[in-house]
């Protein structure tokens, strides 16, 4: 298949950009945890976590899901008018980050923040305009297959936020000065993507009423699912704020740190793969539809559930690695949670494909009921139980609405997976998380590698993976 010939390459460059992107970012986390708190109590990280939770929140309200609703309408008839639809969607975007991030600090000012939390967000609201601004324009380098572009400008920011974090940790600022540096680098982001952008489509901001209109009705499904799925995914760390200390939420932040750094993957993957499912049922081409998703169910098998398995294994001595000494209950939590990462896999897989059916509203009254569920869940377990129960309830709202997308793509496009590879990557995953528990005396890092080798070869020799796949997969 030429498109996913096209798409393998394009996300193999892209996934070589992400995970340099996540070295340097987890190099930051751990500058952070270890710098920002020196004893016992791991409040100020805990703070962090809740300022980058809190303007999360009002990410959503700006994006309103513009973000995938531009991908879609440039990768269809409309994006004849490219250049036109992006310099609207920017002009809204700035506009309604204008606005909504102006909000986000008036509005800390009634949370029990400490006053450090509440300048953080201040000054952080305007790194997640520049952060949301940048993202936005995803969908040009999606469209045209030219996602290097994309990662190359994500890789300078994070290099660019090392490089203060570790001159402000020598130097001995805080938290502030931390987000400070945050929006420094956020801007620099927002400058190169901007560049990269324009050597393919001309972009200007425009402020036409008419199609902000038109997008926002096009958006406006997509936004409220992602504000559900925001609910039950970050409103954990809303209601730990409130009920428990932020030395809890600083264990909490450091495992969902890890969850956070998996998920961008699929999101990635399917952010490629969405203009060619959107084209192929576009067209009324059921079988090329389904053979996207196939394709795409089998590589996520391959990649998550190892990851899930394995973490059995490594993830208080990761934990302790990433963020150092103190730390050994985040790797507990992270047992939880990255059960929850397989789900988020398949929700991005099938989450992706409801948007290329055009089936948004459909999933509304789900992603409500996950958010309610979520939500009740969240207030009766966090209160006696920390972060434990806000681990359980992730984890149980995530296969909820797993089983939901799954069951509307099904609906509309009768697309079944075949399970063949999926099993074993998981028999795979089984022999793997054996070997590495009997070599558990030796360095983390050594682990992960015997665990890989382990896993590939016995995939490989399962005939779960094929050279003539990979060849296929990666041909130009």
């Amino acid at each position: 298949m030429t498109g996913m010939h096209e798409i393998g390459k394009n996300y193999l460059i892209q996934m070589i950009g992400k995970i340099m992107s996540i070295f340097l970012g987890l190099a930051t986390i751990g500058i952070l945890t270890r710098t920002l708190d020196s004893g016992v109590e791991k409040t100020i990280y805990g703070e962090y976590i809740t300022i980058t939770t809190f303007l999360s929140f009002f990410g959503v309200l700006v994006d309103f899901g513009l973000t995938l609703t531009l991908t879609q309408m440039i990768s269809s008839k409309q994006g004849k008018d490219e250049e036109h639809l992006i310099g609207n969607i920017l002009g809204l975007r700035l506009v309604s980050g204008a606005i909504f991030y102006t909000l986000a600090p008036l509005t800390a000012l009634f949370f029990p923040y400490a006053t450090n939390a509440k300048i953080g967000i201040a000054i952080g609201a305007l790194a997640y305009l520049f952060l949301s601004t940048a993202g936005m324009l995803v969908g040009v380098f999606q469209k045209h297959l030219l996602m290097w572009r994309f990662a190359l400008a994500e890789l300078i920011n994070r290099f660019v936020y090392l490089a203060f974090v570790v001159l402000l940790a020598v130097c001995g600022f805080g938290l502030v000065p931390m987000i400070g540096a945050m929006t420094i680098a956020n801007f620099i982001w927002l400058i190169v993507t901007l560049r990269f952008a324009k050597k393919t489509v001309a972009i200007h901001p425009r402020f036409e009423w008419g199609v902000w209109m038109h997008a926002l009705k096009q958006s406006w499904p997509i936004a409220l699912s992602i504000l559900f799925n925001l609910i039950y995914l970050r409103g954990d760390v809303l209601i730990l704020s409130a009920f428990r200390t932020s030395a809890e939420i600083a264990q909490y932040g450091v495992a969902y740190k890890v969850v956070d750094v998996l998920t961008a993957f699929p999101v990635m993957f399917m952010g490629l793969l969405l203009p060619k499912l959107a084209g192929a049922w576009g067209e009324k081409n059921t079988e090329t539809f389904h053979s996207y998703l196939q394709h795409a169910f089998d590589f996520f098998a391959v990649c998550v559930f190892p990851i899930a398995i394995g973490a059995q294994a490594v993830s208080e001595p990761l934990a302790l690695f990433i963020a150092g000494d103190g730390y050994e209950t985040a790797g507990q939590i992270l047992r939880v949670l990255i059960l929850a990462v397989v789900c988020v896999f398949f929700n991005s897989l099938y989450g992706h494909a409801i948007v290329a059916l055009n089936r948004q509203r459909e999933m509304i009254a789900g992603y409500a009921f996950t958010a309610i569920l979520a939500l009740v869940g969240y207030f009766f377990l966090i209160p006696p139980y920390g972060i434990w129960g806000a681990a359980w309830v992730t984890l149980i709202s995530e296969t909820c609405i797993a089983l939901l997308t799954y069951h509307v793509v099904f609906q509309h496009s009768q697309a079944r997976p075949k399970l063949t590879i999926a099993a074993k990557a998981l028999v795979a995953s089984l022999l793997m998380y054996a070997v590495v528990v009997s070599v558990s005396n030796v360095p983390i890092l050594i682990q992960i590698t015997i665990g890989a080798i382990t896993y590939g070869a016995a995939l490989w020799g399962m005939g779960g993976v094929q050279w003539s796949t990979l060849r296929g997969f990666l041909k130009k």
